[in-house]
């Protein structure tokens, strides 16, 4: 005991940072390899952090190894999960794209159910590449024919416009909200239109997940997510690529969305969407469904990010 305590009398106290980091190596080294076996690049809109690390720091920070397999302490609750989310936040300094660039985004999605039926099909996956102006204001997807289609994006709000100080999770909230109030957009059916908190949430959804954001907009916004009413946290959520993680989830009227993030480091993994009560589509332009609760809307799972000059280059 005398010779460990004189190697380690020098050692500098262990920060938070290099806590979380020793927890991601610790993870990514015991974790089984990925199902999804396209070589890719590590996603950085939050990337793994993969730091040297002791197992007796990591088993000490949350981590728990049995029969070679790790196993995350959930968190004791949505403010916890957005409260541990920014943290690691600051840790990824991530991308920093200059005006006029473009995001390139490469994810992994289960496609539309076949034979035009509603929601999509969880047993087949497919290979989707978007780019997103950094100004936040277009998005842009390639037709099978390789043509690019070029159109408006949600909600519409850049990096830079978000990152204007002071930047807070209140202030953030506040400039989304005004910009969804001012699209003034018109809802029809027997459903009641969304609640604004509902339309909150996908908003940030939207955003956390196709947007290059600056570390501190990406911690308020986590931080300001736990202030959303009715915000909850879904412990094992999974994504298109078969990752478990933890999600900031919403119900709204009849549907559930879940925004997962990497367990350890937090880093942005994918979406999950699903029906949670029976409801029948009111379509003008074509047929209505008896839609199930149950029925998934989305799956996705983000595989690779890469600031570039121009849509369709990669």
């Amino acid at each position: 005991m005398s010779t460990i305590k004189d190697f380690r009398r020098n050692t500098p106290p262990m920060t938070a940072q290099t806590e979380r980091t020793a927890r991601a190596r610790l993870l990514a080294a015991t974790r089984a390899p990925e199902p999804h076996h396209e070589p890719r690049r590590t996603p950085r809109l939050g990337r793994r952090l993969v730091l040297a690390g002791t197992l007796a720091v990591a088993i000490g920070a949350g981590v728990m190894v049995t029969n070679d397999h790790p196993r995350v302490t959930p968190v004791a609750s949505v403010r916890e999960l957005g409260e541990q989310a920014a943290q690691a936040a600051y840790d990824d300094r991530g991308q920093t794209p200059n005006p006029g660039q473009w995001l390139y985004i490469k994810e992994l999605q289960a496609p539309q159910s076949a034979n035009g039926g509603y929601g999509v099909d969880l047993s087949r996956r497919e290979v989707r590449e978007e780019w997103n102006s950094v100004d936040g204001l277009q998005t842009a997807s390639l037709f099978p024919n390789g043509k690019l289609l070029v159109q408006g994006n949600h909600p519409g709000l850049s990096a830079d416009e978000l990152a204007r100080q002071p930047v807070t999770p209140e202030g953030l909230l506040t400039k989304i909200r005004q910009k969804l109030a001012d699209m003034h957009m018109t809802w029809t059916g027997p459903d009641s239109p969304p609640s604004m908190d509902e339309r909150l949430f996908q908003a940030i959804y939207q955003i956390m997940g196709t947007q290059a954001l600056p570390p501190e907009v990406r911690a308020a916004l986590f931080r300001g997510l736990t202030t959303i009413p009715g915000v909850t946290v879904n412990q094992d959520a999974v994504d298109a690529d078969g990752r478990h993680g933890v999600a900031f989830s919403y119900t709204g009227g009849w549907t559930r969305y879940d925004l997962i993030l990497d367990p350890v480091d937090f880093r942005f993994l994918g979406t999950y969407g699903v029906t949670v009560q029976d409801r029948t589509t009111d379509y003008t332009d074509g047929p209505n469904y008896e839609v199930k609760a149950g029925t998934p809307l989305t799956l996705t799972a983000l595989l690779e990010t890469k600031v570039v000059n121009g849509p369709g280059q990669k």
